[in-house]
C-alpha cells in the first residue's frame, strides 16, 4: 500500500485536490463534527486555558479534569456504568485485551477483521482461530473444534466493516457464545455515534444486551474528534486501570481534545435526528445505487462501496469523478473487494443536490 495523495479540507464536503476544488465523499467523519463551530469552539476555549498536554500518565501526574469529564459523557451516552478514553481508537482492543484475555482460552477472529483486532490478539499469546467472514455457523464448527471442555471462548469482530459498511449476525454470534460462557469483543469504531436506533452502534442495532460483549470504538469517526474509546462496567474500567500497560504507561489525549470531544459527544446524543437520519440517507442512496445494477448490502453505515469489476472501467469512473467536480475515493485498504473499490461515505451534511450529482455520475457510466 501508499499513501493516498495530499488532500486540503476546503469546507465540510469539499477538497483540494492537485488545485481543483472537488466535492468530498469519503473519510470517516460521519456527521462532520470536526467543523461543528460549537465543538471548534471548545477546543480553542481549552487550549487557552488548559494548555496542550497533561505532561503525564494518567496514573501519576496527568489525571485532568478533562479526562474524568469525558468518560462520564461516553458512558451517559452509551448508558454504561463507567468508560475509559485514552491516545488512540487503534489501541482500544490493546488496552482492553491486556485486562481481560486472561478470563478465556480460545480467541475466534473474523477473517476479516481490522488490523488493530489482530495486532491485539498476537499480542496477547492465546490461541486463535479464525472463523469465515461473518459466517455464524463457521464461527460455531470452529468453536465445537477447538475448545476443551471447560475452557471459555472470545469471539472478536468488527462492528461495522470500514470497506463495506456490513455489520455481522451478532445476534447469532451472541448464541453462539452463550452455550460456552463466552463473550464477543466488538470493534465498533465505524458503528458508534452511527449505526443503532440511537447511535450505540452496531450491538444495539442487532439488539444485544449489555452484558453479552465488549465494546471499543473511537471518537475520530462518529464523533469527529480523536481518541480510543472503551464503555463498560466499572469493575472493567479498574481492570484496565491495572492491569493494561498501554493504558498505565501512556499520555492522556491533547487537553483541547478532550475538551472538543465532550461537547462532541454531547452534541451528538442531543441531536439523534442526525443519526437516525444519516442511516435513512444511506439506505436509500444504497437502494438507488442497487437499481443500477451495484451489489451493495442494505446496512444503515454510510459507507458506500462500488466496483465496476475492471481496471479499465473502474479509471474511467475516476477520471468521470474528477470531470464532475467529485474527488474519486478509490481504495485498496484490507477488505476491500479484490482490484479495489471506490468507497464513498455519506455524511450527515452533505446536501440532497450533493447526493443527487454523485447519483448522477455514477448513473453515466453504468
Amino acid at each position: 500500500m501508499t499513501l493516498g495523495p495530499p488532500l486540503t479540507f476546503l469546507d465540510p464536503t469539499h477538497v483540494d485536490f492537485e488545485g481543483r476544488k472537488l466535492l468530498f465523499f469519503g473519510g470517516i467523519d460521519y456527521h462532520r463534527l470536526s467543523w461543528n463551530p460549537v465543538v471548534i469552539e471548545a477546543l480553542k476555549a481549552a487550549s487557552e486555558r488548559y494548555g496542550l498536554s497533561p505532561s503525564g500518565s494518567r496514573t501519576t501526574t496527568g489525571n485532568h479534569p478533562l479526562y474524568v469529564k469525558l468518560e462520564a459523557a461516553v458512558a451517559g451516552f452509551f448508558g454504561t456504568e463507567s468508560a475509559a478514553v485514552f491516545g488512540s481508537g487503534y489501541l482500544a482492543n490493546t488496552v482492553l485485551l491486556q485486562a481481560v484475555s486472561s478470563d478465556f482460552d480460545l480467541f475466534l477472529i473474523d477473517e476479516q477483521c481490522h488490523s488493530s483486532i489482530t495486532d491485539a490478539v498476537r499480542q496477547s499469546g492465546k490461541h486463535v482461530v479464525s472463523f469465515a467472514h461473518l459466517d455464524g455457523d463457521d464461527l460455531a464448527k470452529r468453536m465445537g473444534r477447538n475448545l476443551g471442555p471447560g475452557q471459555r471462548p472470545l469471539i472478536l469482530t468488527d462492528g461495522v466493516f470500514p470497506a463495506r459498511g456490513e455489520i455481522p449476525p451478532l445476534r447469532s454470534y451472541s448464541d453462539i457464545a452463550r452455550d460456552y460462557g463466552g463473550v464477543i469483543l466488538v470493534d465498533d469504531a465505524h458503528g458508534v455515534g452511527v449505526v443503532g436506533p440511537t447511535g450505540k452502534g452496531s450491538a444495539e442495532c442487532e439488539g444485544i444486551a449489555h452484558g453479552a460483549f465488549y465494546l471499543t470504538g473511537t471518537l475520530s469517526k462518529g464523533f469527529g474528534v480523536f481518541g480510543g474509546i472503551i464503555p463498560g462496567a466499572e469493575d472493567l474500567i479498574r481492570r484496565i486501570h491495572v492491569e493494561s500497560p498501554a493504558f498505565v504507561g501512556s499520555t492522556g489525549l491533547p487537553l483541547p481534545i478532550a475538551a472538543a470531544a465532550i461537547t462532541s459527544v454531547t452534541y451528538l446524543q442531543d441531536n439523534l435526528s442526525l443519526i437516525t437520519g444519516l442511516q435513512e440517507r444511506s439506505l436509500r442512496l444504497k437502494d438507488e445505487l442497487r437499481g443500477l445494477g451495484f451489489d451493495l448490502l442494505l446496512s444503515p453505515a454510510p459507507i458506500i462501496s462500488i466496483t465496476l469489476g475492471d481496471e479499465r472501467k473502474n479509471a474511467s469512473l475516476r477520471d468521470l469523478l474528477i470531470s464532475r467536480g467529485i474527488y474519486p475515493p478509490f481504495n485498496q485498504y484490507p477488505g476491500s473487494p479484490k482490484g479495489g473499490h471506490f468507497r464513498f461515505a455519506l455524511s450527515s451534511v452533505h446536501t440532497e443536490d450533493q447526493v443527487g450529482q454523485l447519483l448522477d455520475a455514477i448513473g453515466s457510466a453504468c
